[in-house]
């Protein structure tokens, strides 16, 4: 038996993490040409001003747009 497989319903699943600077926007923009929605617009918790929004492509792959991360 393959442990990953238990662990992950998608051992083949790939999450992609894009930076936007401005994620609702650039949300819209991708919801609106037809973007699978995983998940809306979200805070974080150690991070009041980031948001991420998920979306899934055709082969089930993952990708999320995210607030810059600030170093330091």
């Amino acid at each position: 038996m393959n442990f990953n497989s238990i662990l992950n319903a998608h051992p083949g699943r790939m999450l992609w993490n894009i930076e936007s600077a401005d994620v609702q926007a650039d949300f819209d923009r991708l919801k609106a040409a037809g973007a699978i929605v995983i998940r809306e617009p979200y805070g974080m918790d150690e991070e009041p001003k980031a948001s991420i929004a998920t979306f899934a492509d055709p082969d089930d792959n993952y990708f999320q747009l995210m607030s810059p991360m600030e170093m330091g």
